[in-house]
């Protein structure tokens, strides 16, 4: 017996009229949601904005301010023997010598922390490749010793690689919205300086607009906020102005809008997910199975923060499959 295609169905169909519909939505707003990918990284995948964010995370000051940074290539490929693919959002370095990546995650998913680690290793042997490109060239001529000593001395060097995720959903290690994580032993001290993560729980960050004081708490306050707001304030920074102006609906580009719509509707994981819960229904072989799968799974929908619209959608897809079992 031919086995029943369930996702593939709704991804090929149901998809298209969902993302219409929230393209249609999308343009009643005033602002972009720059919790999801498209409208992220047109918000700071920018030199001048993604400088004055950096700075803000590192806290830096004076002449150990960032003054400039170079948006590089978002894909990583490691070979594994084959080739694996990363895509990140935001990759970049800076004039100071980081390595940094800038990832949003709007929903928690299985594995969340293994998949910054693993990430986060890919990002590493990228960036030791490239510095390697700049300090092992063919030379050009017969090296001395003292050249070859240094060559040696840095055959293991890698720079700075710092890892940054927004999250938008509750991160159950971290006590408060900032974290900054390192390779630690049981007595506390650090292995390296030169990896680092840092985790922002949005869940946590509360601050109002009169609160705000640091660059930091700008780009976070405007990140968390800019979704369901119709007025954002601009902090009297033309950086920041301009960063606003790139999430204007009424300017945005149909490319734009259409993308930030697909972004904005289940993705391949989450139907991966809706599609699990139908295989427990079916080994159960009844459409009671199903009911407490929909409610287990709407549950931990709302627990990790995925949008309502998502829910919905997940709802009426569910209880579709529902009513058809149970003829």
């Amino acid at each position: 017996m031919e086995q029943e295609e369930f996702v593939p169905d709704y991804a090929q169909t149901s998809r298209e009229i969902w993302i219409q519909q929230t393209y249609e939505e999308i343009k009643k707003r005033t602002y972009l949601d720059p919790l999801y990918d498209a409208a992220f990284k047109a918000f700071l995948n920018d030199e001048q904005a993604l400088i004055s964010f950096l700075n803000g995370v590192f806290q830096l000051e004076g002449d150990n301010r960032i003054t400039a940074v170079t948006i590089k290539n978002t894909e990583v490929n490691i070979l594994f023997p084959q080739v694996k693919t990363f895509r990140l959002d935001i990759r970049a370095t800076t004039s100071t010598g980081f390595c940094i990546n800038v990832e949003m995650q709007k929903a928690k998913h299985s594995r969340f922390i293994e998949r910054i680690l693993l990430q986060h290793s890919a990002f590493m042997l990228q960036s030791k490749h490239e510095w390697d490109q700049e300090f092992f060239k063919e030379p050009a001529r017969e090296l001395t010793d003292e050249e070859r000593t240094q060559r040696y001395d840095l055959r293991y060097e890698f720079p700075p690689t710092f890892a940054i995720w927004i999250c938008d959903f509750h991160l159950e290690k971290q006590s408060g919205y900032r974290g900054t994580w390192a390779i630690r032993n049981e007595q506390g001290l650090t292995l390296s300086e030169k990896v680092k993560y840092i985790l922002y729980d949005l869940t946590q960050f509360s601050k109002k607009r009169d609160e705000i004081n640091t660059a930091e708490d700008r780009w976070l306050y405007l990140l968390k906020n800019a979704g369901s707001s119709d007025d954002l304030p601009d902090f009297d920074d033309s950086v920041i102005a301009k960063a606003i102006k790139r999430l204007l609906v009424g300017t945005a580009s149909e490319k734009l809008l259409k993308e930030q719509a697909k972004n904005m509707v289940m993705t391949e994981e989450e139907l991966d997910y809706l599609a699990s819960l139908k295989v427990r229904a079916r080994a159960e072989g009844k459409a009671e199975g199903l009911a407490e799968g929909i409610a287990e799974g709407i549950s931990v929908f709302e627990k990790l923060g995925v949008p309502p619209e998502k829910i919905a959608e997940a709802k009426a897809m569910l209880s579709a499959k529902k009513a058809e079992l149970s003829k």
